[in-house]
């Protein structure tokens, strides 16, 4: 997973996401026990999450998202430069 670090990761499938959530996980040295302690789930949620968040509520991915220091930008497709604020 080694990007240019303000890049980000486009995310267009469930599995997508949960996939780049295991590999930041992963990269943090943190098993799925501590984040789901860290993140008030348990851990068969967190191994859920990271293989297929297609049916996740959003609650649970942004409790995740929390645990793992990281946070959800949507942009529009193909867009490089930061959309201005609402």
């Amino acid at each position: 997973m080694k990007k240019k670090a303000d890049a980000g990761y486009p995310i267009k499938t469930p599995q997508q996401l949960g996939a780049v959530l295991q590999g930041f996980r992963k990269q943090r040295g943190l098993t799925q026990a501590q984040v789901a302690h860290v993140s008030g789930l348990v851990q068969s949620a967190v191994s859920e999450l990271e293989l297929d968040c297609s049916t996740a509520s959003l609650n649970r991915i942004f409790k995740l998202l929390a645990a793992l220091d990281l946070e959800l930008v949507v942009q529009p497709r193909g867009a490089s430069a930061k959309v201005s604020e609402w």
